[in-house]
């Protein structure tokens, strides 16, 4: 089951031990888990602890108690997630599913199933979880009384049997393949596949399974008449089950004793029968076992003509099946509630949250608590609380928990260095049980346990150069929290994220608009004091150089902004496809009408949408890198070395916003081989201006202007550079006036005079270069610039 080697040899022994004998005494071997469990928390001992919990689990859900164990089961799954150790983690989330599927929770079942077959692929090496998650997928259609796709799903787990030397889990598909094989009415493929099974568990002296298949075996001879044939078998299989103590076969084996009997109008024997079924089945809670041996009862009381016995049988019967019903209401109820409108579900809720005013605004005052607010709900939380960090402590900048007036206290990083810890990794914080994370143990102890919480989950938000945490806190219990859970958490931190750019986007634009109107001021002063420039002057000039660059970043940010608006708006049309598509098949398998069409062609689109979804955001990305590129350069005058022809390009990139929605075009003709020891930010910010000039002035009055971009080596060390537009030209008169500092033909209309001034200054200065303009009016403006390779 484990690779034992891999934990210290003490644990490895006990373990051995156990898994070697927990069939003969699975109750004392369930206690010895426990306590290795305990024991390996207390030493820190991650990959003892999770072995343990995978054994435990088995153990408990061969009693028929596997929904005991779940909550050790995630716990195993967060130490798994720590150590990244995929084959663990999907094998722990396979014994997750299995505990759901006992409970009737199927769409649980199936999310982990699923999730246990993307990890055993993604690990590359775990065929026998695979196998596992298969099968578990098959007993959900099985469930869902769609047995052909069952016996599907089982087929193609047994395809892969012999990729792994395991005879169990051999005989654990043939057993279900033949119970589905049977409801298919393939009697005789079932019976083969049963034998099949039968014979490798007498061979290994598997006691659960042979009794199992027993049982399985003399079902299909009851159908078929075989009453003594199938008495024997069930009596044989009820030893084996007594041997294994595997409770689940025996109460049903003796359902089906009983069952022989009354087919043989053996009245008074099936109803003795069916009392000791009835025992075992009250003992070990089988509740849907226990209702359906209340109606066999009432029937055989009935034929014995002891009507006051049936009628209790039948009370006792409809009570159990009152108590089934009314276990499953309360998410009756919230689907209908959310059908009907009386409760907005999730999705309803994240997308009036996302299209909040004050997260489009972001306004920094109010979004906080909206969306504290609305996490509550959305999750069903009284804890939610956004941290900002300062320093060495995290400082509650919102707390939301219901009517309670709560203010918190910071967190110190001297109290919590495994926290801290977590939050220098900036990943995601699923706690199951934060007590035993081991990232949230520290946090646990000092913060959560004396507030009432178990169970968290964090996400670290990056808002320029501050840090944020958005954690979503559960009072009482261990909550185990749902893939659902987990993607609507993520969601709204998303959310919260965008709030905070939102907020930075709208506080630099505010900047650039009084930078503007300062500028503009400043222009207009100077134009009056030209002759008394003085030392205050060129200080004056120096600002706001630093302006115009700022100025220029402003427009990359909205250029970059209106580029990102095509994919992300694909991608999120596919997102909102998907949700829609997902609703409608969750709400097939809730009603048990989903077919294998639909969830084919679900699995289409999903696979179309996800492939477009990766297509947009791969192009967002390369958008972002290009600007995170342009962007830092132009911010800052650090030396590099750089292709000429990737330089030009990403600056262009940014100015595809402007060009795209006009005729104009840009030509770049630049040996990809030219490379440059520079300086590429102020290189860039030249030919920004350059391009800025030409749409700005050069094409004011032409509607379908020409760019021409061309570099070429000249006597090895020196590269031509050649800007040209087909716009207005310059008249001669001017051709000196351009570069002039404060010289423009807009001022008063957001033109500073100062871009050709700057431009001439970096080539002949920083770049070492030299600048000769040509132009024609209504011709051409050339700008020809030669520049060493190695500035100097």
């Amino acid at each position: 089951m484990t690779d034992v080697s891999l934990i210290p040899a003490e644990f490895a022994t006990q373990l051995a031990h156990i898994e070697a004998t927990w069939s003969e005494n699975p109750d004392a071997a369930a206690a010895a888990c426990e306590a290795m469990i305990d024991r390996a928390r207390e030493e820190r001992e991650p990959l003892s602890q999770i072995f343990a919990t995978e054994l435990y689990g088995l153990i408990m859900n061969n009693k028929g108690q596997a929904v005991a164990a779940r909550n050790l089961l995630y716990e195993a799954v967060q130490q798994a997630q720590a150590l990244h150790n995929f084959p663990l983690e999907a094998r722990v989330h396979e014994q997750i599913a299995r505990s759901y599927y006992t409970a009737a929770d199927y769409r649980t079942a199936l999310n982990h199933w699923l999730r246990s077959v993307e990890l055993a692929e993604l690990a590359n090496a775990e065929p026998t979880t695979w196998i596992l998650a298969k099968i578990g997928i098959g007993h959900i259609y099985d469930a869902l009384n769609d047995p052909a796709t069952a016996v599907t799903f089982f087929e193609t787990a047994a395809q892969r049997i012999d990729e792994v030397n395991d005879p169990y889990l051999d005989a654990k598909i043939k057993i279900n393949l033949g119970v589905a094989l049977f409801k298919c009415q393939h009697n005789l493929e079932a019976k083969q596949a049963l034998y099949a099974a039968l014979a490798i568990c007498m061979r290994e002296n598997y006691y659960d399974y042979t009794a199992e298949s027993k049982y399985r075996l003399a079902e299909i001879l009851i159908q078929e008449g075989e009453l003594d044939t199938a008495q024997s078998l069930l009596e044989r299989a009820l030893d084996y089950s007594l041997k294994a103590e595997h409770r689940w076969s025996e109460a049903n084996i003796y359902s089906a004793i009983a069952e022989t009997h009354a087919l043989q109008s053996n009245w008074e024997h099936a109803i003795f029968i069916i009392r000791q079924g009835q025992a075992v089945a009250r003992r070990n809670d089988f509740s849907h076992v226990l209702m359906r041996q209340h109606f066999a009862a009432a029937d055989y009381a009935e034929q014995l003509q002891q009507p006051t016995q049936a009628l209790a049988e039948f009370k006792a019967g409809f009570k159990l099946q009152e108590q089934i019903n009314t276990a499953a209401q309360p998410d009756q109820y919230h689907e209908l509630e959310q059908k009907t409108g009386l409760r907005p579900n999730a999705s309803h809720l994240l997308l009036d949250l996302a299209n909040h005013p004050v997260i489009e605004k972001g306004k920094i005052d109010q979004f906080p608590d909206v969306i504290c607010q609305a996490a509550a709900q959305i999750l069903s939380l009284k804890r939610v609380i956004l941290w900002q960090r300062q320093g060495h402590r995290l400082v509650p900048i919102t707390t939301y928990s219901g009517n309670e007036s709560i203010k918190e206290t910071a967190l110190e990083e001297s109290q919590l260095a495994a926290f801290f810890n977590w939050l220098n990794e900036h990943k995601s914080l699923i706690a199951h049980d934060a007590l035993h994370h081991p990232d949230a143990w520290d946090l646990a102890e000092h913060y959560l346990k004396p507030r009432g919480v178990l169970s968290i989950l964090a996400f670290p938000i990056l808002s320029g150069a501050e840090q944020f945490v958005l954690m979503f806190e559960h009072v009482g219990e261990q909550r185990n929290w749902l893939p659902d859970e987990i993607q609507h958490a993520s969601q709204l931190a998303d959310i919260t994220s965008r709030a905070f750019a939102n907020h930075e986007r709208h506080h630099f634009q505010s900047e650039i608009h009084l930078l503007n109107a300062r500028l503009t001021e400043a222009n207009e002063a100077l134009e009056t004091r030209v002759a008394e420039r003085t030392q205050t002057l060129e200080m004056a000039m120096e600002k706001l150089v630093q302006s115009e660059k700022l100025a220029a970043l402003g427009s990359l940010v909205a250029g970059i902004a209106h580029e990102l608006n095509t994919p992300l708006g694909a991608a999120l049309t596919c997102s909102t496809t998907l949700s829609a598509e997902s609703r409608e098949l969750i709400q097939m398998l809730n009603s048990n009408t989903l077919k294998k069409s639909s969830l084919e062609n679900f699995g289409s689109t999903l696979i179309d949408a996800s492939q477009l979804i990766e297509r947009n955001l791969n192009r967002a990305i390369e958008l972002v890198c290009d600007f995170k590129q342009v962007a830092v350069d132009t911010t800052s005058s650090r030396r590099r070395k750089f292709n000429l022809l990737a330089t030009v390009n990403d600056v262009v990139k940014m100015f595809n916003s402007q060009i795209r929605h006009s005729q104009h075009q840009i030509i770049i003709d630049i040996p990809s081989a030219i490379q440059l020891d520079s300086y590429p930010g102020p290189f860039e910010q030249v030919l920004a201006n350059l391009i800025n000039n030409s749409l700005l002035h050069g094409f004011e009055l032409l509607s379908a202007g020409k760019i021409r971009i061309s570099a070429l080596l000249y006597e090895g060390n020196t590269i031509e550079f050649c800007y040209e537009d087909n716009g207005c030209g310059i008249k001669p008169a001017l051709h000196k006036k351009v570069f002039e500092p404060f010289y423009t033909t807009k001022l008063g209309q957001g033109g500073s005079g100062l871009g050709m001034y700057i431009t001439y200054n970096i080539i002949t200065g920083v770049l070492g270069g030299e600048l000769k303009l040509e132009s024609e009016v209504d011709q051409y403006t050339r700008f020809n610039i030669k520049l060493p390779l190695l500035a100097p």
